[in-house]
Parts: structure tokens; C-alpha cells; sequence
């Protein structure tokens, strides 16, 4: 029974030739370009923890840009869906830029549909009102908390604080439009108790927006896994096993928790149809890479791309190659790894990069158990 339904394999080959086959189709599946495009990189507020950091200096992206950004994705459009991720910096500090690409996109008939990542503190009235012509189906929002959390880490240059005016905006975006809200938590050792609070918070305030699913929150476990962490405020992996196993104990799951991994598939570092660009026209495979040109795969203003760097992202550090991944029990459900991680650990005999999964799922296991027969029963 237990090999009817895949829980145990007769032939750890055939399996892991099964996974390469998935891995290898996702990477190479051109009939989507979901592209990432950041009109700025400059950002009006100051945490101290961002990841971009000092890369924050491309302003607005200028007329050349703006024209080249269109041309790409207008000729993509001919082959391929096209889903567009607005981001950066903060996004909509160039809201014009971004009205402009779109105006081009609907001038040509190309169908799109647009998401955002925004701190939302600059979604006033006029911009609200403004939405549709991005076709936007959603926004992502951070919170690292309620106000005084929130405030002591996401505040605008100068230290004012910004809580009560993203709040204010979710409250015009869910009173003037239909959109989806995602509000993202940030979590770490500073504000360990903070998805919760803003759960709570939002249930609160917002009680009609949950009930619909309009407003739905998410649990970001913030973790050190490209070195930026200087204060020892990330969560490791034995945390994050205590964090899950008693939430399941006390009935609370956030996102993600409670749940069994799924199948580990490419990420856009490795992948050719989610590209991200810069202010400056530059094409990148990662977002942490944004704003840096040396990361760079090419630019849509020359029209000029690297072919050896994208075939080297896609393989660089391939599971399929490495002994011991191959013979990991978990590597189905971690993939080999970050390939920023593995980057960065250039010996191969230090695996920091491996995935909580090779240490702690055996441990997880009967808490998850425990998770479903409880949910069955509900």
C-alpha cells in the first residue's frame, strides 16, 4: 500500500530520474515571461535590515529605458503569457514610469496581468485610482509587526514612523478597488511573536477583508542565507523547527507551518523566463542582484545577452551533478540548495547551504501527523 501511493520507492534510481525529468521540464518552460521590473531602486523609507542596501542609487528609468522595456516585452508577447512583478526599491516612487510602460503594453494590445511589492506607504488616492491601467491583480505589503515592531524597523528616512499610513492606505485600497492584498510579516529574533500579532490586529481591523480572503497574511522567517545578517537577529534552522512544532502543538499555524514540503523546483536564478530589470535596463537572475550590473545577464537597450552566464546560472552547483545530493533522502524537497548559498561555500566538504530538511523532516514528521488527523477532524 505504502508503494501505491508513493510513500515508500522500490527503485531510488527510477525516482530520482522522475525528479530530474520534473526539474529539468520547469526549468526550461518558455511559455510564460514573468518578469521582474524595478522602475527605481531608490526607496523612501530606511530599514536597517534591507538586503539592497547601498544599491538603493538607480533613480527613475529613463525614456530610453522605458521604450526598450516595452519593445522587450511587446516581442515576448508574440510567443509567451506575460506576468509582470513591479518592484525595487520602492516601486511606487516611479509610479509614472510604471503607468508609462503599461500605456505601451496596452497601445500594442499585449495582454498582461501585473502584481506589486510595495511598503504601502505611498498608496494615496490618485495612485489607488490609477491601478487598473496595470492590470494589477494583487499587492504585496510588509509589516514587521504592529506599530511600535513595525515602527521600530520600517520607518521612513528620518525615523518617522510608518505604520498607521500603510494601515490607512489598505484600508482606501479595500474601500476603492477589489483587489488582493497580501501582507507579508517579517519575522525574526527581534519580533518573534509578530505574524501573530498582525493577525490578530488585522482580523480586527479589517474583518470583512479576511472573512472574503481579500486581505491574506503570510509568515516571512527571516534567515541569514546570503550573509547580510550583522546583528545575529535571523532565525537558524533549529528555531524554525521549534517555531513549527510548537505551533502545531498550540494550534496556531502561519503560514507554511503545518504543512509537508513540497516538490523543490528551480528558482529564477536558474530559470530563463524570469528575468529581473534594473532602472538602467540591466537584466538580472536574481532579485538580490538587482541594482548590481556586474550580475548583469544582459541589457534590453543593446539588446545584448550573455549567453555563457545564463547557461552557467542555470547549472552552476546542479544537484544532478553532485554525489551526495543525489543519494539525499530529501533532495526532492530541497533541490540542492540556494545556488547564492552555494556561491558562497565554494568547498564542497562545508554544506551550509543544505536545506533544515536533512536534519529536522525525519524529527517533523509525527508533528505532522499529529497535524492532519487533528484537521480531519475538524
Amino acid at each position: 500500500m505504502l508503494v501505491r501511493q508513493g510513500i515508500m520507492v522500490t527503485d531510488n534510481k527510477a525516482e530520482l530520474d522522475k525528479y530530474r525529468y520534473i526539474y529539468y521540464n520547469r526549468l526550461f518552460d518558455n511559455r510564460t515571461l514573468a518578469v521582474t521590473i524595478a522602475p527605481t531602486m531608490m526607496c523612501n523609507f530606511g530599514c536597517p535590515y534591507c538586503f539592497e542596501g547601498s544599491h538603493k542609487t538607480m533613480p527613475k528609468m529613463t525614456e530610453e529605458v522605458i521604450v526598450a522595456v516595452g519593445k522587450y516585452i511587446i516581442e515576448q508577447s508574440k510567443k509567451k503569457t506575460i506576468l509582470i512583478n513591479w518592484f525595487g526599491g520602492e516601486p511606487l516612487l516611479a509610479f509614472d514610469v510604471i503607468c508609462e510602460i503599461c500605456d505601451k503594453l496596452n497601445e500594442a494590445h499585449v495582454e498582461f496581468c501585473s502584481s506589486m511589492v510595495t511598503n504601502g506607504s505611498l498608496l494615496n488616492e490618485e495612485k489607488i485610482r490609477n491601478l487598473h491601467k496595470l492590470n494589477i491583480n494583487h499587492l504585496q505589503i510588509t509589516l514587521d509587526g504592529t506599530a511600535e515592531s513595525h515602527n521600530s524597523k520600517r520607518y521612513y528616512k528620518g525615523g518617522r514612523p510608518s505604520f498607521d499610513d500603510i494601515i490607512s492606505n489598505i484600508a482606501n485600497l479595500l474601500k476603492m478597488t477589489s483587489l488582493k492584498i497580501v501582507i507579508q510579516v517579517g519575522v525574526d529574533n527581534n519580533n518573534p511573536h509578530a505574524y501573530e500579532d498582525v493577525h490578530a490586529f488585522i482580523e480586527q481591523r479589517f474583518p470583512e477583508a479576511m472573512k472574503e480572503g481579500r486581505i491574506v497574511i503570510g509568515c516571512n522567517n527571516i534567515q541569514n542565507r546570503t550573509g547580510f545578517d550583522c546583528t545575529g537577529t535571523c532565525l537558524t534552522d533549529e528555531q524554525l523547527y521549534q517555531k513549527e512544532k510548537k505551533a502545531i502543538e498550540e494550534h496556531s499555524y502561519p503560514a507554511l507551518m503545518g504543512k509537508l514540503p513540497s516538490l523543490s523546483l528551480p528558482c529564477m536564478y536558474r530559470k530563463t523566463n524570469q528575468p529581473a530589470i534594473d532602472p538602467e535596463g540591466n537584466i538580472y537572475h536574481c532579485l538580490e542582484h538587482l541594482g548590481v550590473p556586474s550580475y548583469s545577464v544582459g541589457n534590453v537597450c543593446s539588446g545584448k545577452m550573455s549567453f555563457a552566464k545564463i547557461s552557467g546560472m542555470a547549472f552552476m552547483g546542479d544537484p544532478f551533478d553532485d554525489e551526495e545530493c543525489r543519494k539525499c533522502n530529501v533532495l526532492p524537497v530541497c533541490g540542492g540548495g540556494c545556488p547564492q548559498d552555494i556561491m558562497q561555500c565554494k568547498d564542497r566538504n562545508n554544506k551550509t547551504y543544505c536545506s533544515s530538511h536533512k536534519k529536522y523532516l525525519s524529527e517533523m514528521l509525527p508533528y505532522l501527523y499529529r497535524r492532519f488527523i487533528e484537521k480531519g477532524q475538524e
